[in-house]
Parts: structure tokens; C-alpha cells; sequence
């Protein structure tokens, strides 16, 4: 099957893409900059990858007319809170008209085997908990509706086009190799000060935190089955359907390191709001099938290792 992933060179992505890969499919993969082509090696096998703008329709056009996908899996977003924050305009320029784009050209050569959408559990926002897949979708930043702008338009190209096209809300996602979460900043900062071999300091945020955390290596054979599986008119939640402690997070990483590290609260570290608990309800992933294979502890251990063989000395 000719599978494409948009946003192959994200965290997820380079996970389904080498997943899809191992399935024995052939993949392209796209990329937006030569910096992102960096993280994923060279192609291999059947996967090849292509450098694509989300927001270039032509592009987008051109990438889906030449390749002819059986399935496509679209990752392919600005992925920040901050940085939607800070430039939503440039946000919706690619979650939301460059999901318009893909959709327009999928019209025109629809897939045999369907479209999945990376959906967010951001589009929820503060919501009674556990947050299910029928919760009234109310997004308190400019990424949250930039994702249910997603969530939406593809249900409506679904419904008006006859395009199978499921969606997937993922909770937190984090696993060996991701920047810009606490798990991964946690290990780097246990990594940099085994490297200096003496007593020091872990700097954190806000502990008083609990969230709904799933191994990437799970979320890929989720995302899988809801491909496979899923219902274009019910988004189903990926997640692991339980909150886990931020603090009891920072506190394994301590008792892992190799000195002895305290914990410190770095005023820096703290978001102007921070919701107490996100947790999903993941009842329609589990009837599907799917049971994850990575425990919490077993992420965190793995995530240290990967530091460790990647944190450059100094």
C-alpha cells in the first residue's frame, strides 16, 4: 500500500513513518526544512522523503497527483501553544488552510483506504473529566482551535465529499527523542548534570500537575488501528485513559540518575495557567481492540537512556 505521512519528520511522524515502513508499505514522508531532515536519517527501503509546505496548495497538489496514496496519515501542523500564542495567524495558515489544501487535492484522487487526521485533545480545553470523544469541544488558546478547526473540517470533507477520513484526538504523547515536554527536558537536565559526575540541581515547573501520557510507540499503533478501525462519523481519543503525577515523574528521573540530584521550582519554568488535571475517557480506542504495551515507568527509563547516548559532551 502507498502510504504517505505529512509532518513525517515531527516526533510522531517519525515514529508511524518507520512503523509503516516495518508494515511492509511503501512511505513517503514529508518535511518542511532541511533541519527537520536532519533528525530522521536518509531514506531507505521503500521510504522516501519530500520536502512540502503545507501551505503551498500547488505543492500539495502536485505531492498527491504524482504519488496517488492509498493512505494518508496528516500530521503535518504547527504543533506549539506558545507559538500560537505568540503567531496565530501563521497557526491556522497551516493547521487549518493547509488541512484545506490536502483535503482539496485528496477530492481529486481520493485515497482507496482512507485519511487520518491527528486530531488534539486540546480542542476539549477545560472540560469535565474524563474528557470523551461526545465533550462539547470549547479550545482555550489559538492551538486548540486551530485543531478543532481541523477536527471539524474533517468530518464536514467526510460527510459532503465521501471521503473516509477518521480522527484521532491524542492526549500528551512523549517517548525517546521528543523536545519541548517535561519528561524529555527532565532526562536532558539529569543527563547534562551526570556528565559534570556531582551533586546538582533539577530545575521544574509546576509539579502539582497530573496528565493523561502515552508512549509514542503505543500512540503509532493506535493511530494504526484507528485507521484501520475507525468510523468517519466518531473521533476517537488516544490516550492512556489515566493522569500521571508531573512531580512523581521528576522524582523517578531523580532516583534513576547517577548522582544525587534535588528538586528545584524554577520560577521560569511556570506557565501563566496550568490546568490541574487532563485525563480521557478511552473507552472507544480499548473497543477497538488496542491495549498499550509501554507502562509510564518504562517511557521514563527509556527516554533517559536515549539522553544519554545523544546529549553531547560539554
Amino acid at each position: 500500500m502507498r502510504v504517505l505521512v505529512t509532518g513525517g519528520s515531527g516526533f510522531i511522524g517519525r515514529y508511524l513513518t518507520a512503523h509503516a515502513n516495518e508494515l511492509g508499505h511503501e512511505v513517503r514522508g514529508t518535511y518542511l526544512g532541511p533541519e527537520e531532515l536532519g533528525k530522521v536519517g536518509p531514506a531507505g527501503g521503500t521510504l522516501r522523503w519530500d520536502r512540502l509546505d503545507i501551505r503551498d496548495r500547488a505543492a500539495v497538489e502536485r505531492l498527491i497527483e504524482e504519488y496517488r496514496p492509498e493512505a494518508v496519515f496528516h500530521l503535518a501542523a504547527q504543533a506549539y501553544a506558545q507559538r500560537a500564542w505568540e503567531d496565530p495567524v501563521g497557526t491556522f495558515d497551516t493547521n487549518v488552510l493547509g488541512t484545506i489544501h490536502l483535503f482539496e487535492a485528496l477530492r481529486k484522487h481520493p485515497p482507496s483506504a482512507g485519511t487520518f487526521l491527528a486530531s488534539s485533545a486540546s480542542t476539549y480545553g477545560v472540560a469535565k473529566l474524563p474528557m470523551g470523544e461526545t465533550t462539547v469541544l470549547n479550545p482555550i488558546n489559538p492551538y486548540g482551535v486551530s485543531k478543532a478547526s481541523q477536527d471539524m473540517l474533517s468530518f464536514q470533507y467526510a460527510l459532503n465529499f465521501h471521503l473516509r477520513i477518521v480522527r484521532g484526538r491524542l492526549f500528551i504523547t512523549t517517548g525517546p527523542g521528543k523536545t519541548g515536554d517535561a519528561v524529555n527536558d527532565f532526562a536532558q537536565q539529569v543527563v547534562a548534570l551526570e556528565r559534570r559526575g556531582k551533586p546538582g540541581e533539577l530545575r521544574v515547573g509546576n509539579l502539582d500537575t497530573r496528565r493523561d501520557i502515552s508512549d509514542v510507540r503505543d500512540a503509532v499503533r493506535a493511530i494504526w488501528l484507528v485507521f484501520e478501525k475507525g468510523d468517519v462519523r466518531e473521533p476517537v481519543n488516544i490516550g492512556a485513559g489515566e493522569s500521571y503525577s508531573i512531580r512523581a515523574i521528576a522524582e523517578e528521573l531523580v532516583r534513576l540518575a547517577r548522582v544525587p540530584l534535588t528538586i528545584v521550582p524554577d520560577p521560569a519554568r511556570f506557565r501563566p495557567t496550568d490546568e490541574p488535571e487532563i485525563r480521557g475517557d478511552v473507552a472507544r480506542l480499548r473497543a477497538l481492540g488496542f491495549t498499550p504495551q509501554y507502562p509510564l515507568e518504562r517511557t521514563v527509563a527509556d527516554v533517559l537512556e536515549y539522553w544519554r547516548a545523544h546529549v553531547p559532551p560539554g
